[in-house]
């Protein structure tokens, strides 16, 4: 791992746990596509279906395995002075420790409770997906500024980071002593070790309002 260009040295860098249960289940659809088109079409002498199923099946079977692997590209990278996290062939969110609310920062169990029924859907601004357990979340400046030499301020709901890992207690740990790196009070900076794995009430809209800084109006 390089040097950061603002932050300096590397201290550690951490990839997107996987949930192999919800890999096969997704690679499983182009198969199940093609399975059900072939006996449909045979049962009903419907020649036209038995042709469309197996190229709707590997079409399935590709975008499925595309988002799979963009998905789990997502890493977190730590330095001396900062956080950059980010996926494959994405812009990349760099944080100056200093700009990270320290009461923000959890360990959640079951992560993947965040995403909103019916639809289940996974916003690309977190970095896991479907079937993920433990999970690091805090708190930084707007997604869409770009760090430089001034300090942004948190902004809750555009500034959430959510980040899934089998890792997360350490990278937690980890972002706690940048921010003591950064000049934060150790007290502050270790405020929120209390907490140890906390767990996410409800599922969707109900699950986000526990994350401290998951919504816009939210208030320490």
């Amino acid at each position: 791992m390089q040097p950061h260009p603002l932050f300096g040295p590397p201290v550690a860098a951490y990839r997107t746990s996987v949930s192999v249960l919800h890999g096969l289940l997704m690679l499983s659809l182009g198969p199940l596509v093609i399975v059900a088109g072939t006996a449909a079409g045979l049962l009903r002498d419907l020649p036209w279906l038995l042709l469309l199923s197996v190229p709707a099946g590997l079409l399935l079977a590709a975008a499925v395995l595309t988002w799979l692997v963009w998905s789990h590209s997502a890493t977190l990278r730590i330095y001396h002075h900062g956080v950059s996290v980010g996926r494959l062939a994405g812009n990349r969110r760099d944080i100056w420790f200093r700009e990270i609310h320290p009461a923000t920062i959890r360990v959640f169990e079951d992560i993947d409770s965040l995403r909103s029924l019916p639809y289940r859907a996974i916003s690309t601004h977190w970095y896991f997906s479907g079937g993920a357990d433990l999970a690091v979340t805090f708190l930084g400046p707007d997604r869409a500024s770009g760090a430089g030499g001034g300090t942004r301020p948190p902004a809750p709901g555009r500034g959430i980071v959510i980040f899934a890992s089998r890792r997360a207690p350490e990278i937690a740990h980890q972002l706690r002593e940048g921010l003591e790196r950064s000049g934060c009070p150790a007290h502050l900076a270790r405020w929120s070790e209390q907490f140890g794995h906390s767990e996410l009430e409800g599922i969707g809209a109900m699950a986000q309002r526990s994350v401290p800084g998951m919504r816009p109006d939210w208030r320490l």
